[in-house]
């Protein structure tokens, strides 16, 4: 889930008399809608605060509805090259300043094909950058306030402190103080549809206000209740795909904050893990492939001493079966002598040193080796207990040990 840092930027009388930074600051998580940090104070509170914060989405920039002009130009080219070349000179005629002072922006074109344009003179656009600069911010998108109030059909208007923000289009309003909210309305050019969007901590202030505007226009007004103050409803609202003031030589590359490149890392992460379990499997392969060619030679070595006189050993696995299965005149083959004699091997102190088995008379022999001679004989009694005829064979005591052989039958072998 991302959390989007959200600010609004303002500036306030200071105690000095002079204008001061204020800002208004949320960070909301875009899934949950859990608002996880929030608070409005100076600049320097807010850079104490956010030593500690960590977020893994984008920043949100507003500035106040008073700076920037929102209007239209009539532009029918549809190369952005073209259009700003003639835009200044076509919303020329609806700026107090010269256009050389102003930063132009544009963004969509409305349903009768006009280009929507948003207009801040270059200084103020100047001053809030170095100001979130100051910050250690690097905003994603910077726009302004009024587009995130909430669309109705018609003409949205919210009371926001001792000012009010009038949206009148997708990407069309203005700001202005409360007071001079009714005169407003009657000069809008659409009155028919009217909705005032109200909290409750504004409503015994805007009385006057919402009784005079009732007064005056014939449709009346729609009272809308707010469930959230108007900064975190501009939040909750805020639509990224609004003008952003971040174009021409504002435009640039910026590093996502706190880990706002957590995908391009995940997607790392995933990409060495697959390599490496590739590498792993390609390791084991050539491992199981040179054990596999020591087993069959350690099993060619083992049939041609089992079975010497043996020649014909290209098929070594249908030769091993051709012998474990047959059993010519006696009881058992060489497999069930085999399994009997070695399962009573296990703490018997007993090394098998090698076998050896006679196809044709049926017998196993093993050749043993063991600390003394009553173990060879303890050994063949287990064995004759277990049905088999076992018998000792050559017994030769070394100085250490005693090796010896014994002749292992099914009972009724030769």
């Amino acid at each position: 889930m991302a959390e989007h840092l959200y600010l609004r930027l303002s500036e306030n009388n200071s105690e000095d008399g002079e204008l001061a930074l204020q800002l208004e600051w949320m960070l909301l998580d875009e899934h949950s809608g859990i608002a996880r940090f929030c608070g409005e104070n100076n600049a320097e509170e807010f850079i104490n605060l956010l030593v500690d914060l960590e977020w893994d989405g984008l920043t949100y920039v507003m500035l106040p509805g008073e700076e920037v002009l929102l209007t239209q130009a009539n532009i029918p080219s549809k190369q952005t090259r073209q259009i700003l070349q003639a835009l200044p000179f076509m919303v020329e005629e609806n700026l107090a300043v010269d256009i050389d002072e102003c930063h132009f922006s544009i963004g969509d074109r409305d349903e009768n094909g006009l280009l929507n344009v948003a207009v801040i003179l270059q200084e103020r656009m100047d001053y809030w950058l170095e100001a979130l600069k100051a910050l250690g911010l690097k905003p994603d998108v910077l726009t302004v306030d009024l587009l995130s109030v909430p669309r109705a059909k018609g003409c949205s208007i919210m009371a926001d402190g001792n000012r009010v923000l009038i949206r009148t289009g997708d990407s069309q309003g203005l700001a202005i103080e409360s007071s001079l909210t009714a005169s407003t309305v009657n000069l809008l050019a659409d009155k028919d549809h009217l909705s005032f969007l109200l909290h409750d901590s504004q409503r015994d202030a805007t009385t006057l206000t919402v009784s005079q505007i009732n007064a005056e226009q014939e449709s009346g007004i729609t009272l809308v209740d707010l469930a959230n103050l108007p900064f975190e409803t501009l939040c909750r609202n805020f639509n990224s795909q609004s003008i952003n003031l971040l174009q021409g030589q504002f435009k640039t590359k910026k590093e996502r904050s706190s880990g706002g490149n957590t995908w391009r890392s995940v997607f790392i992460l995933a990409a060495s893990a697959f390599a490496l379990h590739i590498a792993l499997l390609i390791g084991q392969g050539i491992f199981l492939d040179v054990k596999a060619k020591q087993a069959e030679a350690d099993a060619l070595n083992l049939y041609t001493t089992i079975f010497p006189k043996d020649r014909n050993v290209r098929d070594i696995k249908r030769r091993w079966n051709s012998h474990l299965g047959a059993t010519g005149d006696v009881d058992g083959g060489f497999l069930d002598l085999f399994s009997d004699s070695l399962k009573q091997l296990p703490g018997s102190k007993l090394i098998l040193n090698s076998l050896n088995f006679n196809e044709g008379r049926g017998s196993l022999v093993l050749q043993l080796e063991a600390p003394r001679s009553e173990l060879l004989i303890q050994y063949s009694e287990a064995l004759s207990q277990l049905g088999l005829n076992a018998e000792i064979g050559t017994i030769n005591q070394g100085e250490d040990t005693v090796k010896g052989s014994i002749k292992v039958r099914m009972t009724g072998g030769l």
